[in-house]
């Protein structure tokens, strides 16, 4: 009797045994598995914001790259990045989408469990059109257009191919217009919206003359330097920033004193300081970006825009015979033009686009900075 009690102890010790036993072994593997499923979720989220990174780092190379990644291999991984136009907070803006997978095998389990993924996502500003930019071509002295030159404030695409009810005046200036030969001049009313088709006349409501700069709006005059074009030191743009960027080549910006070293097409930021009512003549403007011609007495000119199309954002002291297509918009900062206030007597087209413009501006939003990631709106895993 005694043995037989002693065989059942012992039976039971080793069952008690075996029992602690097996939970050890399965809290044990309960535990590698949750260090296996948090290394991967960690590894896929690393994953996911390396790929957000990398196309910021694109995008800070080229705004208009939007070729993404596809089933790339990362870290053991597989990335792909989407990049897209979208809105966020009510302004344009370009999204960086991130989704990362990594198969649990990658980690030594050969259980079958589903891999682990990873998203990220961020967004940055597209681009923006100045407050500045009042119409296709603006203005601080008296304008008169001759020859054939067509001024259209309504909007355009790249292309030059019209887009209704989004676009901007003809001309505004703070002084007269005088429309002469068989220049044709139209654009949206800001009001109705409503756009009108280049004629002469004109219709009076696609233009605007003796304009007065909008109370409140900074700088509170109308601007006389690049820099104030593009909105100043709330912009991100104190005086010297535009020059600074054209000098460091960023995007192909090029900075120069004489027009004749400039390499094309344009792109970035030109900046043409010229001497003391110094001009650049006869002129080449095939490109695209900003381009400024400009010097601290602000009578640089642009003579006979003989050229090449030209895609966004042109800040001039003082434009003269516009012979040439501009996609974007014209902005003239001087109050006494050498030529009179001929600013086109020849087959010249300006075309307003938002497109171009946004373009030009959004090349180098944050890019003083020289952090790709300086200009993120926002940024989520």
């Amino acid at each position: 009797m005694q043995g037989r009690s002693l065989a059942i102890l012992l039976t039971g010790t080793i069952a008690i045994g075996s029992y602690i036993q097996y939970n050890m072994l399965q809290s044990s593997n309960k535990l590698t598995q949750n260090v296996v499923n948090y290394t991967a979720r960690q590894t896929t989220q690393n994953i996911a914001q390396t790929g957000v990174y990398m196309g910021l780092k694109q995008l800070a190379l080229n705004k208009s790259w939007r070729a993404g990644f596809t089933n790339m291999p990362v870290m053991n991984g597989i990335l792909t990045v989407r990049v897209v136009d979208t809105i966020f907070g009510g302004q344009s803006a370009i999204g960086v989408f991130a989704y990362a997978t990594v198969p649990y095998s990658s980690f030594g389990n050969s259980d079958q469990i589903p891999d682990s993924a990873g998203y990220s996502r961020a967004y940055i500003p597209k681009g923006f059109i100045p407050a500045t930019v009042k119409a296709a071509i603006t203005t601080n002295n008296p304008v008169t257009t001759l020859g054939k030159l067509w001024t259209d404030g309504r909007d355009h695409d790249l292309n030059g191919n019209f887009l209704a009810n989004q676009g901007t005046l003809g001309i505004w200036t703070t002084k007269t217009y005088s429309q002469s030969g068989s220049s044709k001049t139209g654009g949206t009313d800001m009001i109705t919206r409503v756009d009108y088709t280049p004629s002469k006349p004109a219709n009076v409501n696609s233009y605007k003359t003796s304009a007065v700069w909008p109370a409140g709006e900074w700088p509170g005059y109308y601007p006389g330097s690049p820099d104030s074009i593009m909105g100043g030191p709330s912009k991100g743009y104190s005086e010297g920033t535009l020059k600074a960027i054209a000098q460091s080549g960023l995007n192909g910006s090029q900075y120069t004193t004489n027009p004749s070293t400039l390499s094309y097409p344009l792109k970035g930021v030109t900046y043409v300081e010229l001497s003391n009512a110094g001009v650049w003549n006869p002129a080449d403007v095939t490109g695209e970006g900003i381009l400024i011609v400009h010097n601290q007495w602000k009578n640089a000119a642009m003579k006979n825009w003989n050229w090449g199309t030209f895609r966004g954002l042109m800040i001039i002291d003082d434009p003269v015979h516009i012979h040439t297509i501009v996609i974007g918009a014209i902005i003239g900062l001087t109050p006494s033009p050498s030529e009179g206030n001929c600013i086109g007597n020849g087959n010249g087209y300006v075309y307003f686009s938002n497109e171009a413009i946004s373009n030009a501006t959004g090349s180098i939003t944050g890019s003083s900075s020289g952090s790709c990631d300086a200009q993120v709106l926002a940024w989520w895993e």
